[in-house]
C-alpha cells in the first residue's frame, strides 16, 4: 500500500468499522508488532500527529491544552509491520482527582511499549516540566525514544537548532525529527524510523482496523472535541459526554442518545444557547462527523447536565469512562 495513501487516508472512504479477526497467527510471512508511547506536554500536537500518522481521526483534537483524556489507540499496518500508538494525556500540574487519573495513565502507558516518541512544540521555550518528565523515563530502558520537534512551520530555523541542542543535551535520545503535523510535514520520516525499529511479532489487530475504540467511544470523543472546538473561548475543560443509547433503527438509522456533563450553571446555558439553537448546532456539527466516521446515517440526539466539581468526584471519574481499560 502506497505510503502517501496511507497517511492522508479519508474517514468517508470506511463504510463502516472494520469487525476484528483473529487470522494473523497462521500467517506464513514475518510479521512485526510494537505499541508506541507519544509523549509531550499538553497542546504540543501529539493528537494531530497520531491522526496523521494513522490516517483517520482517532483522537481528540483541539486548541485547548490538555484535551485527550483516554489512552486513545491508533492503529496502522504498513505491510508486514503493525503499529499501535499510544495517544497519552500531556503532561501539566495535577489539581484535580482527574488531573491526578492522567498523570496515572502516562505512567502506566510506558510498561509494554517497544519505543515512544516524544513531541515538543518549539513554538513555545523548554519548560522545567518537561526536564521533569524526561527525568522519569528510564535511557537505560533500551526503549527507543525519539524526539519530535513539532510546529517547525512557526519558527525560524536559529529556534530550530537552539532547542533542538537544548533536548539533545538534556536526554539521550535515539532520532531526532523536525516536523509540522497539521501540515503532514516530515511524518513519513518519523514513520520510516518507528517501522525499523518495531520488533518481529504477530498482529493483534486486523489490517483495516484503525482504533479499539468502541462506537460508542467515538461518538463520546466526537461530541466533546466538537464541543470544545465550538466553545474553546467560553466553556474550559469540565466538559464530559456519556452515551446513554446507541440503538440500530428499522430504517436503517442508528438512534444516539448522549448527555453532556459541565460543572457549572452558566456553562450549560452558553452551550444550550438562546432557544436552544446552541446545542442544536453543536449536534449537526458532531452528527455530520459521525456520519462520515461510522460510514452510515446517525440520528443524534444531545442532552445536557451540570454536575458541579465531577472532575475531584472519583465515583464521577469511573462512571464517565475515565478508568475503563482500552
Amino acid at each position: 500500500m502506497v505510503l502517501k495513501k496511507l497517511l492522508r487516508l479519508p474517514a468517508k472512504s470506511r463504510t463502516s468499522l472494520p469487525a476484528r479477526r483473529s487470522t494473523w497467527e497462521s500467517r506464513d510471512e514475518m510479521t512485526k508488532f510494537g505499541a508506541i508511547g507519544v509523549f509531550g506536554r499538553a497542546n504540543a500536537g501529539k493528537s494531530t500527529l497520531v491522526n496523521g500518522l494513522v490516517g483517520e481521526r482517532v483522537s481528540i483534537v483541539s486548541k485547548r491544552p490538555q484535551t485527550t483524556r483516554k489512552r486513545i489507540l491508533g492503529i496502522l499496518t504498513v505491510d508486514e509491520c503493525q503499529m499501535v500508538f499510544c495517544d497519552t494525556p500531556g503532561l501539566h500540574a495535577v489539581k484535580n482527582k482527574l488531573d491526578a487519573y492522567m498523570h496515572e495513565e502516562i505512567m502506566s502507558t510506558v510498561k509494554g511499549l517497544q519505543s515512544g516518541m516524544y513531541l515538543v512544540d518549539l513554538s513555545e521555550p523548554m519548560p522545567e516540566e518537561d526536564q521533569n518528565y524526561l527525568a522519569q523515563l528510564n535511557p537505560e530502558s533500551g526503549m527507543p525514544l525519539f524526539l519530535v520537534l513539532n510546529k517547525a512551520d512557526l519558527v525560524d530555523d536559529a529556534a530550530i537548532a537552539r532547542i533542538r541542542e537544548q533536548y539533545a543535551g538534556f536526554y539521550k535520545f535515539d532520532r531526532i525529527f523536525i516536523t509540522a503535523a497539521a501540515k503532514d510535514e516530515g511524518l513519513k520520516e518519523v514513520l520510516a524510523a518507528l517501522i525499523q525499529v518495531t520488533p518481529e511479532g504477530p498482529f493483534a489487530f486486523d489490517i483495516d482496523d484503525y482504533t479499539s475504540l468502541s462506537e460508542r467511544e467515538i461518538v463520546e470523543e466526537t461530541v466533546r472535541e466538537a464541543a470544545l472546538q465550538r466553545y474553546y473561548q467560553e466553556v474550559p475543560h469540565s466538559i464530559a459526554v456519556q452515551v446513554e443509547e446507541f440503538k440500530e433503527r428499522e430504517n436503517g438509522k442508528t438512534f444516539v442518545e448522549a448527555t453532556i456533563y459541565v460543572e457549572k450553571e452558566n456553562h450549560k446555558k452558553i452551550i444550550v444557547g438562546k432557544g436552544g439553537d446552541g446545542i442544536k448546532v453543536l449536534g449537526q456539527i458532531a452528527r455530520q462527523r459521525l456520519n462520515e466516521l461510522l460510514g452510515r446515517d446517525i440520528f443524534l440526539q444531545l442532552w445536557i447536565k451540570v454536575r458541579a466539581n465531577w472532575r475531584r468526584d472519583e465515583k464521577w471519574i469511573e462512571r464517565l469512562g475515565y478508568r475503563k481499560s482500552i
